[in-house]
């Protein structure tokens, strides 16, 4: 599938091609800017995936459960959409009880009621949203273009506030960005912007090597105490993270040279102030936060994986309302192709783990 870089690229030893913002077509500019309606907001990704969350704004008294709707819908003319529930605290939390049998939708807003939705969530999947099923998620999304508002119940007692909003005028609108009435892109800015990108990327690993002294001196305005293991990336490149006063640090050492700052940079090649930076030890993983302001709860989310050469992008999140929404409930606005793990060396007199494979983006 296509994909194109037109929010943001981390790269190390190694040169990209950058264009400058306002050369992006028109066309792509409109599919990388949310749209909000209400509670509601829209977000498609070059490829013209698009996705729709639903969540109200933290209560001022910190005080309740809200539900987060996920609608995502492919590419393909008719495509059903796909609906998901989350439930979260003002915190963000996934704190809430299991749903049971009794748990339904109600109308607000109308002189008559209707009858109220039976959820029939079932088990929560992996991330702790639910999938209802395609028949419940059709009477769900019909309420949600039609009613004024809705709350979730079991029996008298409310269980979530849920978003309100024109969510019909984003769908025309996704409409309308999945399905243009004519080609909106030259055959030249396709070529030069939509390309296919697959990545294979190293297993890393933390290590207890010395930590360099040009890294233990990286912050500012002292010394840094207690710094973290550091993470071998490959053969020939280690990561060191520095928590200062100031902010997270990344730096990266190649062989015995000294460690080089590693900023993520935008696609006018300026730095983007990241907040929280960190290595997972079970993806091998690198994640960054780049937050709006100082509030976590909004801006970009980025997972990076490196080649050997260079740190690549695996995923982009991005929500940009601070409504104390996990991050991986947030619009995916970009993936590579593919991506998966390189085959690890041979070891243990040839008897080495089976490779897994990284995913595959839809």
């Amino acid at each position: 599938m296509m994909r194109v870089l037109c929010t943001l690229i981390a790269v190390m030893f190694a040169s990209v091609n950058a264009h400058a913002a306002d050369k992006l077509p028109k066309f792509l500019q409109h599919l990388d800017r949310p749209y909000n309606e209400g509670d509601w907001t829209l977000q498609c990704n070059s490829s013209q995936f698009c996705q729709i969350i639903g969540v109200a704004k933290v209560p001022r008294d910190y005080i309740g459960v809200r539900t987060v709707v996920m609608i995502k819908r492919g590419i393909a003319k008719g495509a059903k959409p796909i609906l998901r529930l989350a439930f979260v605290d003002s915190m963000g939390s996934l704190g809430v009880p299991p749903p049971t049998d009794m748990w339904r939708l109600y109308s607000r807003g109308l002189q008559k009621m209707p009858p109220p939705i039976k959820l029939s969530l079932g088990a929560a999947e992996s991330d702790g949203a639910y999938r209802p099923s395609p028949e419940v998620s059709a009477r769900l999304l019909s309420a949600f273009l039609r009613w004024p508002g809705s709350v979730v119940r079991d029996r008298a007692r409310k269980i979530a506030t849920m978003p309100k909003g024109n969510l019909a005028r984003l769908m025309r609108k996704m409409d309308r960005l999945q399905h243009p009435k004519q080609e909106r892109m030259s055959a030249d800015e396709k070529s030069q912007w939509l390309k296919e990108y697959h990545y294979v990327i190293l297993r890393a690993h933390t290590t207890d090597e010395a930590i360099p002294e040009s890294a233990l001196l990286a912050c500012n305005r002292d010394t840094h105490q207690g710094w973290p293991p550091g993470v071998r990336l490959g053969p020939g490149h280690l990561l060191w993270t520095a928590e200062c006063a100031e902010g997270t640090k990344l730096l990266v050492q190649q062989g015995n040279k000294d460690p080089v700052e590693f900023n993520v940079r935008d696609t006018n090649r300026v730095v983007r102030p990241h907040g929280y930076a960190g290595f997972n030890a079970d993806t091998s993983l690198l994640e960054v936060e780049l937050p709006i302001g100082n509030n976590v709860h909004c801006g970009e989310r980025l997972k990076m994986g490196f080649t050997g050469t260079e740190f690549v992008m695996i995923e982009d999140r991005r929500y940009r309302r601070c409504r104390a929404v996990p991050h991986e409930f947030w619009p995916s606005v970009w993936n590579p192709t593919s991506w998966k793990y390189a085959a690890p060396s041979p070891s243990n007199e040839g008897n080495a783990p089976p490779m897994v494979e990284g995913v595959k983006t839809p």
